[in-house]
């Protein structure tokens, strides 16, 4: 009887242990599943938070490539990384050498070290842009049971900042302004009529190469849109009517894929070059309220010469810029001022055009 209680002891007492064993196994499966997808998730939002805090210190260093030394500033670079790294939720970035962020030259050298210098003073020589490492510490779940209560991901990122060397990522406002507003008006940098530089100015339809003269486009390259190209879509029309300039007008601005890079060509009536349509006559409905009212600068096409009457008329486009609307009558008149936009890469530090917009790419 002895025996047979102590057999029976002996066998309870194995299969508590192998259950107990099991369960680990099973605890420690869930947790590296869990646990393992959650520092998955986190490793992704920490490649984020690098990537946008590197476009942050490129857009910095890209005003700085344009000889704004009031914006462009190592302090402000350093200000930019912060603030994006931390909204998105990065440990604490500690600047300086080895790990900090740095500035990098076109062939990706350290230059130097992002809060390194002196009060005022821009970013090193040479610089193209930026190299920003985060972290990012997170508690466990299951794994805590083992003592492992948090873990780290990190992540690198490199972007460069400068002139755009090509078009604008994104939608186009329909409305072409002419070369000689950009040689004419100041470039703004401060609030609306806070200076000289910054009053708004008065366009008018029509004008062609003067520095008032605006002109409402068609983009898209069906019907009377044949013959025109700048990269636009093949399959979407355009029409003379104001319903329709209201459509590319948005919000957003619909140029339906008018956002290619002109290649500098002339246009003549032989050679029809990176033309773009006009769309003639009164367009008294055009409502640009949203921009105004939100005060948001929209990229704009230039263009420095203009042929053709009513629905052949064209305008030559050389580039584009950008364009903060503060009043439009109607279709008939527009004001506004000259504002440098950001396109999304690729980059350049070889300016161009005055006119010329900025661009800041992600290179990783």
């Amino acid at each position: 009887m002895n025996r047979f209680i102590s057999r029976y002891r002996a066998e309870r007492g194995q299969v508590l242990a192998l259950f107990a064993l099991s369960a680990t196994v099973i605890i420690l499966a869930v947790a590296l599943v869990v646990d393992g997808g959650n520092a998955l998730s986190q490793r992704r939002d920490s490649q984020n938070t690098s990537d946008f805090a590197a476009l942050a210190g490129a857009r910095i260093v890209a005003e700085w490539i344009d000889s704004d030394t009031v914006n462009g500033t190592d302090a402000n670079v350093k200000a930019a990384i912060t603030t994006t790294a931390t909204a998105n939720g990065s440990d604490p970035i500690t600047f300086g050498s080895p790990d900090g962020p740095a500035y990098i030259d076109d062939a990706g050298n350290i230059l130097g070290y992002v809060g390194d210098g002196a009060p005022g003073s821009g970013p090193p020589a040479n610089t193209v842009g930026v190299k920003v490492s985060t972290n990012r510490t997170f508690g466990t779940y299951f794994l805590g049971i083992i003592g492992v209560g948090s873990m780290k991901a990190s992540s690198t990122a490199t972007a460069r900042g400068g002139y755009a060397a090509g078009g604008p990522g994104g939608d186009v406002f329909p409305a072409g302004i002419s070369l000689a507003f950009f040689q004419h008006y100041p470039f703004c940098t401060g609030d609306v009529g806070s200076s000289a530089d910054c009053q708004p100015q008065h366009l008018t339809p029509g004008n062609l190469n003067v520095p008032g003269g605006f002109g409402w486009l068609k983009f898209g390259a069906t019907g009377k849109c044949t013959g025109f190209g700048l990269g636009m879509s093949t399959t979407d029309g355009c029409s003379e009517d104001k319903n329709f300039l209201q459509k590319e007008i948005g919000p957003p601005p619909n140029s339906f894929g008018c956002c290619d890079q002109v290649n500098g060509g002339t246009s003549t009536d032989a050679n029809p070059i990176d033309r773009i349509g006009s769309l003639p006559g009164n367009k008294v409905s055009a409502d640009c309220s949203y921009y105004i009212d939100n005060k948001l600068t929209v990229t704009v096409p230039v263009w420095d010469l203009a042929g053709g009457t009513g629905a052949g008329a064209w305008y030559h486009i050389i580039g584009f810029a950008g364009f903060q609307i503060t009043a439009c009558d109607g279709g008939k008149d527009i004001e506004g001022v000259w504002r440098k936009g950001f396109f999304l890469g690729p980059t350049t530090a070889t300016k161009g055009e005055d006119f010329q917009q900025l661009a800041v790419q992600l290179i990783r």
